[in-house]
């Protein structure tokens, strides 16, 4: 199993990250990812759950606690 990935961010109503941006992550437990932002690109404050399995491959990621909507998915790489 693969620890790292990078994530393409798709949505981001809450200003921390840029939409179109990929940025590195690291697989947790249960499918989870920790992601960083803008402000601390390789930083881990971020928690980010499974929430679509798409069948063309990428798997969708929303992060929790915050107001708005931020979604990630899995860049090609």
């Amino acid at each position: 199993m693969r620890n790292l990935l990078l994530l393409k961010c798709t949505k981001d109503t809450e200003g921390w990250w840029t939409e179109g941006e990929i940025y590195p992550a690291r697989i947790v437990a249960g499918g989870f990812v920790l992601v960083g932002d803008d402000e601390e690109l390789d930083g881990e404050g971020w928690s980010a759950a499974p929430m679509e399995y798409r069948e063309d491959g990428p798997v969708l990621y929303k992060v929790g606690g915050v107001d708005g909507e931020v979604l990630f998915e899995e860049a090609a790489q």
